[in-house]
């Protein structure tokens, strides 16, 4: 289980760094002018989640118990408010291209959404809704596996005794002619 956790966290996080890049929509303006939107600009919200979700991941190597199943249950709502966010987005996407459309025309705020003339979605948000879906089952996953079992220390002391006598003892036996490394 633990390896398709790792798995489908890898795959998530691939998903949403390909679709950060690429460009979600592009707006066409009056004046023919094009204004491409990518992923990272199209919410700060999708990307703070992101990095929720992300540090939800990381955490759980570091955690054992409750707390990791905690973690876990933070990772899968954090992932699912990222396609929560991806897709409300998608569903308005002229907020998003604003600073680009008055970057270019440098006519702002109403001006600037009635220059719009067409909105053309490519479907790259879709691959943050996926980097979501797989980021949550990937929170599930982490959440119901099994603890690791905790190593001892090489450097812990034995169940032994500490007396002087053990260590008279065990000088007595060797000059008796008794090897310590045969059990």
């Amino acid at each position: 289980m633990t390896r398709a956790h790792h798995l489908t966290a890898v795959l998530g996080i691939l998903a949403a760094a390909l679709g950060a890049g690429s460009t979600w929509w592009s707006l066409t303006l009056t004046g023919g002018g094009v204004v491409g939107v990518t992923g990272v600009d199209s919410s700060a919200l999708l990307w703070s989640v992101g990095a929720v979700c992300l540090a939800a991941y990381g955490l759980q190597a570091a955690m054992r118990g409750i707390s990791r199943r905690v973690v876990g249950g933070v990772q899968v709502v954090a992932a699912l408010v990222f396609c929560a966010v991806a897709l409300s987005a998608s569903a308005d996407p002229l907020p998003s291209a604003l600073a680009g459309i008055t970057a270019l025309t440098g006519i702002a705020g109403v001006g600037a959404a009635q220059l719009v003339v067409a909105i053309d979605i490519t479907g790259w948000h879709l691959s943050a809704v996926g980097a979501g879906a797989l980021l949550a089952v990937s929170g599930v996953l982490g959440a119901i596996r099994a603890d690791r079992v905790a190593l001892a220390s090489r450097f812990e002391r034995g169940a032994g005794s500490d007396s002087p006598q053990d260590s008279v003892s065990a000088w007595d036996a060797l000059s008796d002619g008794s090897d310590p490394t045969k059990l």
